[in-house]
């Protein structure tokens, strides 16, 4: 049986089926509270202060110091800042389709979640680095990539393969929430257990980001 992700937090998102794909993906709306919590929810919102999240810039890198990566709305600004990289964001964003759905039949990820977190992490840059030390696609730090038996952080496949299942062993470990699996990838488990939930502002744009791009992506795989 397939298991799905569904968001549990009444703060961050409201709760839907977030990784069962479907043909109608719903609007989402943000909202920030008086106490500076971001709310998502995919109910209709006419109330002052909310937006429409496809309003919004949902391309954010997850890593402030990246040396090469770092997301952006255009193939020219994404060039500014590629590093060593020569080859086009359009170009990049489809390259690896296929490791990322062999990697997420494997470990029972969808697809569109895997390619998201991709996105994010690293704009699709497989020799990425980051000032922290995260490497490659799925900006993998060296003592997680060693437990997860990735030998070279910049082997394509291996990268992929090991963030898939970093990503399978963060939804047994937090029974399937979004919103602490893309937190405890981003900011780690420490951070999250320690704040009882999403630990930072930049954090919580980064959940933001990856399931924006969830979304696009399973909509793009379901047929017209």
């Amino acid at each position: 049986m397939r298991r799905s992700l569904v968001s549990l937090s009444i703060m961050l998102f409201a709760t839907v089926g977030l990784l069962i794909p479907t043909s109608a993906m719903a609007q989402l709306y943000t909202y920030e509270t008086p106490e500076g919590e971001t709310l998502i929810t995919t109910e209709r919102q006419t109330a002052p202060g909310y937006r429409l999240l496809d309003e919004l810039s949902a391309s954010t890198g997850s890593r402030s110091s990246m040396s090469t990566g770092g997301d952006s709305s255009s193939d020219s600004e994404i060039e500014a800042t590629m590093g060593s990289s020569s080859v086009p964001f359009s170009q990049r964003e489809a390259a690896y389709d296929d490791i990322i759905q062999e990697a997420a039949d494997a470990y029972d990820v969808p697809f569109g979640f895997i390619k998201a977190v991709i996105r994010i992490e690293s704009a699709f840059q497989s020799d990425a680095v980051s000032h922290a030390g995260a490497m490659g696609l799925m900006q993998l730090m060296p003592r997680t990539a060693a437990s997860l038996d990735v030998d070279d952080p910049f082997d394509v496949r291996q990268n992929i393969f090991g963030g898939a299942k970093f990503l399978r062993i963060l939804i047994d470990r937090y029974d399937g929430d979004i919103n602490l699996i893309l937190a405890a990838y981003n900011a780690g488990d420490v951070a999250v257990q320690r704040n009882d939930g999403i630990p930072y502002a930049q954090t919580r744009q980064y959940v933001v980001s990856v399931y924006y791009w969830y979304q696009k992506y399973s909509a793009d795989e379901d047929p017209p």
